[in-house]
């Protein structure tokens, strides 16, 4: 039988040769009608709702992106992909090309928010938690650039990576719909019991959404959209020792997940804060643990304690912040179990990296062993980039009400000293580093200039 996942990826990889018509979903009635993303752990509509915040849609329907919320050099937090035939066919270009976001085996995906990943770390064995993606249109040609086409889709089983020939469900997105989201996405004031009288037919779905989201809007979208709300609320409530849901009528007490957190914070002397908060009050009956492990080795913790009673703390570690930690919250008992998964930590807390000036570079801050450190992306077609950046150098402040000149003492770095980082280097564009010997604090943050103090970027502060 093993034969038959390579011939169905060959299959899969194979062109279209039937040019398929796909639909368009104009509004959240049309999203609620369509079968995608509807049950867990599933994501695409999470990830519909993080699109539309990224987003500004202007007058004339031209849709671009918010200060910040994309880099034009890397491409972050979206990746490049092939079209081999499910998506309609593109002259290729340089300047437009299709991008994707979604992939939780891509290195793009841990800039996704927590409640779009969190099925993904939670889901245990459950089938289905990486098919759907966002796919987009990206037109390079405008400064910024604009995004022409948005689509949604639901891959094969036997996805092949930065390919889209292998989607099974694809959808395009109307302006409508995003706009619509986007209305969701605006904080609203009015009460809940106002928005039941406004959607009467959500009735108790609003509710189990409300228990288990806290973004603005995004349990009424999740709602809308037809999610399957009470399946996903029965597997987690399993989880928090929750009890499952009760026949109509007796729904007096819901597990409130809305606000929990479990996520890693940065102490003052570049090492990890575990943080919790917000945890249900099912949870605190129980004996529970929380744990600090490193990707790849999840049979030892590095840190551990028990928080028993405790729904909100912190505990400073002596454990360097690094790519991939994660905090777990488990229930001890005759055999440990693990409640729920944070999110893994990104070394450039998720910040998209900053445009250098008008080259084609961008800069991020990062941290590595819990020290401060800059990484620039150089675009490989910038190939004089060395004689433009020969003056230039990059320094580390501790506040961002620190003038130029008083950056942190001796952590400044020529830029054409910065290290090659081979790994990280991709056929589009080059990596280079400077780690200082600060760590990395909260408030800390990264200057380029391009000769003597003529700034030309700057990271935002460290904010963990």
């Amino acid at each position: 039988m093993d034969w038959k996942q390579p011939l169905c990826c060959l299959l899969c990889s194979l062109p279209l040769l039937v040019t398929l018509e796909i639909q368009t979903i104009n509004s959240i009635n049309e999203l609620e009608e369509r079968n995608f993303g509807k049950t867990f752990p599933q994501h695409g509509i999470p990830l519909l709702y993080w699109f539309s915040t990224l987003i500004d849609i202007d007058q004339n329907a031209i849709i671009r992106f918010k200060e910040g919320s994309y880099d034009p050099v890397t491409d972050i937090p979206f990746e490049l992909v092939e079209n081999s035939g499910s998506l309609p066919y593109m002259i290729p270009s340089g300047e437009r090309a299709y991008y994707s976001a979604g992939d939780f085996e891509s290195g793009s995906f841990s800039y996704l928010p927590f409640y779009v990943t969190q099925d993904f770390y939670n889901s245990r064995n459950h089938a289905g938690k990486n098919l759907d993606r966002i796919i987009i249109v990206i037109d390079k040609w405008y400064t910024p650039v604009r995004v022409d086409q948005v689509y949604v889709a639901e891959v094969s089983e036997c996805n092949l990576p930065n390919v889209t020939s292998n989607t099974s469900i694809t959808y395009k997105v109307g302006i409508q719909l995003l706009r619509q989201i986007i209305t969701l996405t605006s904080p609203l004031d009015c009460q809940n019991k106002f928005l039941k009288e406004i959607f009467p037919h959500l009735g108790f779905s609003l509710t189990l959404a409300e228990n288990m989201f806290g973004q603005p809007g995004f349990p009424l979208f999740m709602a809308l959209s037809g999610y399957d709300l009470v399946d996903r609320y029965n597997i987690t409530a399993q989880a928090w020792s929750c009890s499952p849901l009760l026949p109509a009528g007796v729904r007096k007490s819901l597990c409130d997940t809305s606000r929990q957190e479990l996520a890693i914070r940065t102490s003052h002397d570049g090492h990890a804060v575990i943080s919790w908060h917000g945890l249900p009050s099912s949870v605190l009956k129980v004996h529970t643990t929380v744990a600090l492990f490193q990707t790849g080795d999840r049979s030892t913790a590095l840190v551990q304690q028990r928080i028993d009673g405790q729904a909100s703390g912190t505990l400073e570690t002596s454990v360097p912040l690094n790519p991939g930690l994660q905090v777990q919250l488990i229930k001890q008992d005759v055999s440990d179990a693990t409640i729920w998964q944070g999110p893994e930590f990104n070394d450039g807390n998720r910040q998209i990296p900053v445009s250098v000036g008008n080259a084609s570079a961008s800069m991020q801050l990062f941290t590595r062993k819990g020290y401060a450190g800059v990484r620039l992306y150089i675009r490989k077609t910038f190939v004089n980039w060395r004689d433009d950046f020969y003056y230039s150098w990059v320094g580390f402040y501790a506040s961002e009400e620190d003038s130029n000149e008083d950056y942190l003492s001796g952590q400044w770095q020529w830029v054409t000293r910065f290290t090659k980082h081979k790994l990280l280097s991709l056929f589009r564009w080059d990596v280079y580093e400077y780690v200082c010997n600060t760590a990395i604090t909260p408030g800390l943050h990264a200057r380029f200039f391009l000769t003597e103090y003529y700034e030309w970027a700057r990271t935002k502060p460290w904010d963990m």
